[in-house]
């Protein structure tokens, strides 16, 4: 993530994080400066109240570094990224979709459990609907349970972005179904978010949601932070952000086969 503080670029590319962008939100509200994110660039401008806005930065690369593990050499893990095709999920303040951040945080999950040895299944690996027929909600949900049950998945976790009609309700929930391994892998990758990314811990609890309920495997729903909220939106949608909540539940996965 870029910050830029009247025109003049922090000659640094950090990792975005709530408590960062926090703290830039209250240094702006007590110097009286404005703050402004430009998600689709991935930029912060701080600006004072007369100034104009820069033309936004050529968008920085990321580079991924992916952590080494062994616990998942034989596990086959179905990754469920929430929404998608004509169902976009929760909006952000400034436009982003839900359908769209569960997807690329899928992606990167993805490649950081391959390197590591797992098999993985995807939902769905484009923009799409996963059933045959997207209106019907309940078959929406069915197909994607039916898929790592095909697969013989040993976990199922379902990706999503909360929302709210405040903007000031923030946090990571992860919900299970009660049984002792979801509630193990639940609380493994709670552990993990809340603790990376600085959100709000709004624990890991029990809900009777359509595709941890009748998942045959361990399976739990993230609802990884709230698109709602603009500072929350800019982790869901950022590069820097995202890698850092798939990379939190790699190490949540990890943890949880550790025994």
């Amino acid at each position: 993530m870029r910050i830029v503080i009247d025109g003049q670029k922090v000659p640094v590319n950090v990792r975005v994080s709530r408590d960062l962008l926090m703290t830039l939100k209250a240094m702006s509200q007590t110097l009286h400066w404005k703050i402004n994110y430009d998600t689709t660039n991935e930029l912060i401008y701080i600006y004072s109240k007369d100034y104009i806005v820069p033309t936004p930065l050529e968008r920085p690369t990321h580079i991924i570094d992916e952590p080494e593990s062994n616990r998942l050499l034989g596990k086959i893990i179905c990754l469920d990224p929430g929404h998608g095709g004509n169902d976009s999920g929760a909006i952000g303040p400034s436009g982003t979709l839900e359908k769209d951040n569960t997807l690329a945080i899928s992606l990167l999950l993805r490649d950081m459990l391959e390197s590591n040895g797992a098999t993985v299944i995807l939902t769905r690996d484009t923009d799409r609907a996963v059933s045959a027929s997207p209106s019907e909600t309940s078959e929406e949900l069915k197909a994607r349970v039916e898929i790592a049950t095909d697969g013989n998945a040993d976990i199922f976790i379902s990706i999503h972005n909360d929302s709210f009609t405040s903007n000031t309700a923030m946090g990571t929930t992860t919900f299970h179904y009660g049984d002792a391994d979801s509630m193990k892998l639940a609380t493994c990758i709670q552990k993990n978010l809340v603790a990376e990314l600085g959100t709000k811990d709004r624990a890991s609890r029990f809900a009777s949601f359509y595709v941890i309920r009748y998942a045959k495997m361990t399976a739990i729903l993230v609802e990884v932070a709230f698109i709602s909220n603009p500072e929350e939106e800019v982790l869901l949608s950022s590069t820097d952000g995202r890698t850092k909540i798939a990379e939190s539940i790699f190490h949540g996965i990890t943890n949880y086969f550790k025994a």
